[in-house]
């Protein structure tokens, strides 16, 4: 007998999330493509999606990308409110957390 429970469907990754935020218009770009000084072809890219106060970070080589969404550390203001710049504890906690992907990704994003 088939059901339809949704829960043992996956829940999509943050790389998905993120694209169908960027489709919808749904998100805030507070650094977009932002180039590494010593390999600059690297990028980050910092988005803020404001209905689930979420940080999506992106580090890119043109080839291979790699997201991760953290929880802003702030609820106020709200993020919707956030709309012409990064606050600065959102840019401390995305950078951060760019820092530590960068240390998981950086073998598979600098191209040799």
């Amino acid at each position: 007998m088939k059901t339809n429970d949704k829960s043992s469907s996956p829940a999509p990754n943050d790389a998905d999330r993120l694209a169908a935020l960027l489709k919808a218009e749904a998100c805030i770009p507070y650094i977009v493509d932002s180039q590494d000084k010593e390999y600059p072809y690297i990028t980050l890219s910092v988005y803020g999606a404001p209905k689930t106060n979420e940080l999506f970070i992106r580090l890119s080589n043109g080839e291979v990308s790699f997201v991760e969404a953290i929880r802003s550390p702030l609820i106020y203001p709200f993020m919707a409110d956030r709309i012409f710049g990064i606050d600065t504890m959102d840019q401390e906690a995305a950078i951060n957390h760019a820092l530590a992907m960068w240390e998981r990704h950086k073998d598979a994003l600098i191209k040799v």
